[in-house]
């Protein structure tokens, strides 16, 4: 599947937005028209530090998932005919931007995502025992 980068928004908290095309034709005049959103979030110790456990957080959060992490998001349409597909891709795209602009660039996102992938981690291990 080929990446084509057709934006980047600079956040007002500072945090890079990609926007993708990741559209193939399916079969025949037929397509899968995707826009993938992409941010690298880095993850600063302070986004622990409400947490008694606040440095071993941080570093768990870390050998897990690596430093970035990256927020992905896609959204499809699947079957569009291949003379919409641009303005079919345009319309995701704007659709998106309506939608989660506001909620990327809020000054606590990074934060906010970072404690969400840790309390990811920490409900996958309470679910297999460890």
């Amino acid at each position: 599947m080929e990446e084509t980068l057709i934006e980047t928004i600079t956040l007002p908290n500072g945090l890079i937005l990609e926007l993708w095309d990741t559209s193939r034709p399916m079969a025949g005049d037929r397509w899968r028209v995707s826009l993938l959103a992409k941010v690298e979030i880095p993850v600063l110790p302070e986004y622990f530090s409400t947490l008694d456990n606040g440095e071993q957080a941080y570093q768990e959060l870390l050998s897990v998932y690596g430093f970035p992490l990256v927020f992905t998001q896609e959204k499809n349409r699947h079957f569009v005919d291949e003379k919409d597909s641009k303005n079919v891709f345009a319309e995701l795209c704007q659709r998106f931007k309506d939608n989660l602009l506001s909620y990327l660039g809020n000054p606590r996102f990074a934060s906010l995502y970072a404690m969400k992938k840790y309390g990811d981690l920490q409900d996958r291990k309470h679910a297999s025992g460890r």
